[in-house]
């Protein structure tokens, strides 16, 4: 029987996950990692250490619990006007580094040329993730938000509760409608750095530099951890999304977001209209579009594809990107006598899954699945590609791209993009001019698409290049930044 792994995360600052050790202890060997991977010795002493800890800790959370039953209201605190520090602008992460979000990286990276005073927060360090040039940079600049044990945690929580603006947040809590939005002091708190109940430590840390505003990347947990922070200190805070105000979480606090927020970023023309669609109180210079760039100086060189039908996808191997309707049309495609090789870039839940329709529809020796790879990597595909693919759908819990930047990415080498008019994608990609779209979970559409692209030749090389000019022409990092700076300083 192969040996279970047990992820303890939060080690070592959270207790031990006792039960899931105990559950998979009854199916064999266990091995514990912690967030990262790395192994965490458990013999019996540290099992017993644990289950006091755990003890400890359930106990100071109720003490919070009741205490803030006593001293605080289920109704959310009315809006009140921020006062700027007189320190620097602090612009929060939610994890430093990580694969997916060299595009925030790259923009806080010329923001940073631009602004050479602001500070960076990360809320969460990923030692597993590869560090890639652009994070490697920020890596140089950022200060990471303290992780603390469960004595800490309860005293600085219980600290900010003595005061007026820390029995408003925790109000604010109470008021949601949901359970599972109420509980600011669950035990993920400690497990996940960028979980709400780390606003008081956020604000602890950033109380000394006296912030004349905070800024966050993301609009889930991180927004909610910098806009507690945020209303601790008596700041004002603003927010960057991507399309993840609609992902289905808990502690959403959507509504106290907008309204709180001194605008609420968004980076396609369609989801401003879903916020304000959502939200039609919310003035459209409020959810201002601010486009995701590229670092056009690096990214200069044109892809000089041989001719043998190399198709790369490069994302997260998850529902939206749509990449199980790939197997069935490179079918067609064999049976059409088109040449091909998928060269699969990105790791993900869905990637056992995609291996096995590659076997199930006799494509799988044209495949290559490289796992995650940097940016480098990438790059490197891309300059002897035939196209890039990513047939995006909306998944089954409304989950969603904007724009992926591995298509900017792609039409900045000259690369034709081959998707799916789903969210803002058709802001950037028009059918057979900047790139090609067939229609949405559609295989036959799709194997017709890749079907013109792959054998159209000057059509798909002329293609390529109105995208590539596209993008040398319209999205500039310095151009974004710039934008978005304005908007912070306004």
């Amino acid at each position: 029987m192969s040996e279970r792994t047990v992820v303890w995360r939060g080690w070592p600052h959270a207790p031990a996950p006792l039960g899931a050790i105990a559950a998979a202890r009854r199916q064999g060997a266990v091995m514990v990692v912690d967030d990262d991977g790395q192994a965490v010795p458990f013999p019996f002493t540290t099992q017993l250490r644990e289950g006091v800890r755990t003890l400890w800790h359930a106990l100071l959370r109720l003490d919070l619990a009741v205490f803030a039953a006593l001293c605080t209201r289920r109704r959310s605190p009315p809006l009140a006007r921020a006062k700027p520090g007189t320190g620097p602008v602090v612009v929060v992460l939610p994890v430093l580094p990580d694969l997916s979000h060299t595009f925030v990286y790259r923009e806080l990276l010329a923001m940073l040329e631009q602004r050479p005073d602001w500070q960076v927060v990360a809320l969460h360090h990923n030692g597993a993730a590869p560090r890639h040039r652009e994070a490697e940079r920020l890596l140089e600049r950022v200060t990471f938000l303290p992780r603390d044990g469960v004595t800490r945690w309860w005293w600085r929580a219980f600290r900010w509760l003595l005061q007026k603006r820390g029995a408003e947040l925790v109000s604010m809590y109470r008021a949601q409608p949901d359970a599972a939005s109420r509980e600011l002091f669950d035990k993920q708190a400690l497990r996940d750095p960028r979980h709400p109940g780390n606003a008081f430590a956020l604000a602890d840390l950033l109380r000394g530099l006296s912030p004349r505003h905070v800024h966050v990347y993301a609009s889930t947990w991180p927004a909610n951890v910098a806009m507690g922070a945020a209303h601790l200190l008596g700041v004002p805070f603003s927010i960057s999304s991507y399309v993840d105000f609609e992902f289905p979480y808990s502690h959403k606090l959507l509504a106290e977001k907008v309204a709180r927020a001194t605008f609420f970023r968004v980076v396609t023309k369609f989801c401003q209209q879903r916020l304000r669609a959502l939200h039609p109180e919310l003035p459209s210079e409020r959810a201002p579009v601010v486009y995701l760039g590229l670092d056009l100086d690096n990214w200069q060189q044109r892809a000089e594809p041989r001719g043998e039908g190399v198709l790369v996808s490069a994302a997260r191997i998850v529902r939206k990107k749509g990449l199980h309707l790939m197997p069935p049309a490179l079918a067609m495609l064999r049976e059409r006598g088109v040449t091909f090789r998928w060269r699969v870039i990105g790791d993900g839940d869905e990637l056992p899954r995609i291996r096995e329709l590659c076997e199930r529809h006799g494509v799988l020796d044209a495949v290559e699945f490289l796992g995650a790879r940097d940016n480098t990597a990438v790059r490197d595909a891309l300059l002897h590609a035939d196209a890039a693919v990513l047939p995006c759908i909306v998944a089954e819990d409304g989950e969603r791209d904007g724009i992926p930047i591995f298509f900017i990415e792609a039409m900045a080498l000259g690369v034709p993009v081959v998707t799916t008019p789903i969210s803002g994608i058709p802001e950037l990609i028009r059918d057979g001019d900047t790139g090609y779209l067939c229609e949405t979970d559609d295989v036959d559409s799709l194997a017709d698409t890749l079907t013109v692209a792959l054998k159209a030749h000057d059509e798909a090389r002329a293609v390529g290049a109105r995208g590539r000019d596209e993008v040398h022409r319209t999205l500039d990092v310095r151009e974004s930044a710039r934008q978005l700076i304005g908007c912070i300083e306004r």
